[in-house]
């Protein structure tokens, strides 16, 4: 079992029943907590809750320079990074009214995409491998029958054999980070010991792709906490766009392409296949994308904007728009909602204190009335449902594969797949952007438009798809000082509390009618939470109605 804290996923100590006496959990900051109550062992009811910080009114309080441009003298730090930067870029070019060039657009769009591939191998191969495979039954495949398998670089028995000596020493030491083993007697792993084998050597050759992906950015100097790509205007004015360098990029995103049409995208949906139930549970209601990635040879969106509902197997898209969103702060709650939110478990449950300050309580966002979630299973839907040609296709190849069809798409296994076909679509969407930069004349290529002053007074809202969801920061001036700066990050979207009129958030919604075997153990929520991608550490407190008892999963149990 592995929970993610600061972008770090560690093996959880195995879970244990609270004694009678309150147990005291220390959160670091920002910290999620997800409450569920069971009844006839199904999630009868669900609070997503904790505290997190979203302002930052304390960093970005300073004054502008003569011309008129933003004098940053610090910065967020945190797993969305490029993600931020851009949408406060975004938001200062709307307070200045200003477009970037075409180029600007396909380079941002590429590091974007570069970032979003990279996040999704990292989250499903590191992350949260362990929810759906397991140490155990690969190293107890045959290595042969695995060969046979689906492996489509044809290596041979010998191949595995040396993936299984690899994986031995991680599985003896149980104190790893990632590969904490202890649980596969779960019931509710399945698959052929060689499908766990297979996914398991994709699982180290996605390392090397992830080092591809971190020399593609290097080239284009977008590491090491670098933006070049996200400059008020657009591109920084000595980013080298020269054929050589658009060449090599080429062959590192084809390689990259490679691996995830046939290992990732094919590991997803084996493991669609390996888990056919798992359609019927976590589904969810509203999906909200705000539109971004530039639709390569043409001027519209890859990922359309629209909040897509979904009315039984169909789905109807309206527009999203920032000006509809609303933050309710203080729910009125009836009396054990509030006491959820509130984390006030009575004298047999855990009690929790944060030791970095007294941050907010997670809110409830809505856009209109609707509590969205965010992410990429709502990006691939929307554009889905509004006929993208390019989503269409990958969604429509991944679900036959799967053995799916497409009013399936929303549920646990959509947002397991919808990340492999996200990658498929945007290493495909990258070699075409490089293939258009190619054909632009160096002498003649916009990187910037210098035409701009930001105005002495106003507001601007930078919008960015993230990994995560939907990103909004929003900037307002006053005499040429950012008086305000907030931002709305996914998972205030996706782990919202529910509002005063009952409705629950998306995480909530998608947890009611769960099956879980084993209280000590709750993989199945573990599953569903982590599908979400939390942004912070995130404790899951089990409440079982038919014995009474409460245990605790996540840091420092």
């Amino acid at each position: 079992m592995h929970l993610q804290e600061n972008g770090i996923t560690f093996a959880a100590p195995p879970l244990n029943r609270l004694p009678s006496v309150h147990r005291k959990i220390f959160c670091p900051g920002n910290t999620l907590i997800v409450c569920v109550q069971l009844a006839d062992g199904r999630v009868e009811d669900a609070w997503s809750t904790g505290r997190m910080m979203r302002s930052m009114n304390l960093l970005l309080q300073v004054i502008s320079d003569d011309p008129g441009r933003p004098c940053f003298v610090r910065r967020a730090h945190c797993l969305c990074n490029d993600g931020h930067a851009l949408a406060a870029v975004r938001a200062l070019e709307d307070l200045a009214g200003i477009a970037p060039p075409r180029s600007a657009l396909l380079v941002r769009s590429l590091v974007q995409a570069l970032r979003c591939i990279q996040e999704h191998l990292l989250h499903f191969y590191q992350f949260h491998l362990s929810n759906w495979v397991c140490l155990g039954p690969a190293l107890g495949a045959d290595p042969g029958k695995t060969a046979r398998l689906a492996d489509p670089l044809n290596r041979g028995p010998d191949y595995f054999r040396q993936v299984q000596e690899r994986l031995r020493p991680l599985a003896e030491n149980k104190g790893i980070n990632g590969f904490n083993d202890r649980f596969c007697d779960h019931p509710d792993y399945r698959g052929a010991d060689e499908f766990h084998l297979l996914v398991h050597s994709h699982s180290l050759e996605s390392l090397q792709i992830q080092s591809l992906l971190n020399k593609a950015l290097g080239l284009l100097g977008c590491k090491n906490g670098r933006h070049p790509a996200y400059q008020t205007g657009g591109l920084s004015p000595d980013m080298n766009l020269g054929q050589a360098v658009l060449q090599q990029l080429h062959g590192l995103v084809r390689h990259c392409r490679d691996f995830i049409n046939t290992s990732f995208l094919t590991d997803l949906e084996q493991m669609a296949r390996a888990y056919p139930h798992w359609k019927d549970l976590a589904i969810g209601s509203t999906f909200l994308c705000l539109g971004d990635f530039a639709r390569p040879h043409d001027r519209g969106l890859l990922f359309p904007n629209g909040i897509t509902r979904t009315a039984g197997k169909n789905q109807i898209v309206d527009p999203a728009r920032p000006d509809r969103v609303t933050e309710e702060h203080t729910p009125k709650w009836k009396d054990l909602d509030t006491e959820r939110y509130r984390l006030n478990f009575g004298r047999h449950g855990p009690v929790f204190f944060w030791n970095k300050g007294n941050l907010p309580w997670i809110f409830a966002p809505r856009h209109g009335k609707d509590a969205c979630e965010a992410g990429s299973l709502a990006r691939v839907m929307g554009a889905f449902t509004q006929g993208r040609q390019e989503v269409c296709k990958a969604v429509n190849n991944s679900l036959k594969a799967s053995g799916l069809l497409p009013g399936d798409m929303n549920c646990a296994l959509g947002r397991l797949l919808s990340r492999g076909i996200e990658s498929s679509v945007l290493s495909k969407a990258a070699l075409d952007w490089l293939d258009e930069l190619k054909t632009e004349p160096v002498g003649k290529r916009a990187l910037m438009n210098q035409n701009f002053r930001l105005p002495r007074t106003g507001v601007g809202t930078g919008k960015v798809e993230v990994p995560r969801g939907s990103l909004i920061h929003t900037i307002q001036m006053d005499k040429h000082r950012i008086i305000r700066h907030d931002c709305l990050i996914p998972s205030m979207w996706n782990f919202s509390v529910r509002d005063s009129k009952g409705r629950r958030g998306p995480l909530e919604q998608a947890l009611l009618g769960t099956p879980v075997r084993n209280p000590d153990h709750p993989l199945e929520l573990l599953r569903i939470v982590h599908a979400f991608d939390p942004c912070n550490p995130c404790h899951v407190v089990v409440q079982d109605a038919d014995t009474g008892r409460v245990t605790l999963s996540g840091p420092g149990t």
